[in-house]
Formats: C-alpha cells, structure tokens, sequence
C-alpha cells in the first residue's frame, strides 16, 4: 500500500508545471520548519502520513468549488484525534 501511495503522489509531482514545483519547494521549507519547531522529525512515517491524508480527503472533497479551509480544517481535527489516542 506505501508503495502504490508512493507512485500516485509520484506520477501525479511529475505532471505538474515547473512553477508549481518551485512553489512546493518553498512550502517544504516552511513545512519542514514548523515540524522542527514541534519537535517532529520529518521520516518516512510522517511523508507516508501526509500522503494517505492528501488522498485520502481528496477523495471525499469536491475538486472544484469546494472550501479548501473546511479541507485543510479536518486535516487539523484528524490530527488531534491521532494525538489524543
């Protein structure tokens, strides 16, 4: 299952547009950042944890015209409920 996660995210990064990929790099920055200022060490684990989520909720989302804050809110709360297990 990682590795058929892996590939989706993989083909879908190598279809995108050069500017987007300049654009991810500097939000992997800040990511990367924000996770040291947790104490979170950015492994494997955490890459696997951001995909399945990503997918996951993009299954469940509409792709267009849909609110990204309701989106990016539940990938908040599911994180709590993680932390609080």
């Amino acid at each position: 299952m990682r590795d058929e996660l892996t590939s989706t995210v993989r083909a879908q990064a190598a279809a995108a547009p050069v500017w987007q990929d300049a654009e991810l790099h500097l939000l992997e920055i800040e990511l990367r950042e924000r996770l040291a200022a947790v104490g979170v060490v950015p492994d494997g684990n955490v890459a696997i944890a951001l995909m399945a989520t990503a997918t996951l909720l993009g299954e469940h989302a509409p792709e267009w015209g849909g609110d990204s804050r309701c989106t990016l809110g539940e990938v908040a709360l599911l994180g709590l409920r993680l932390l609080e297990d």
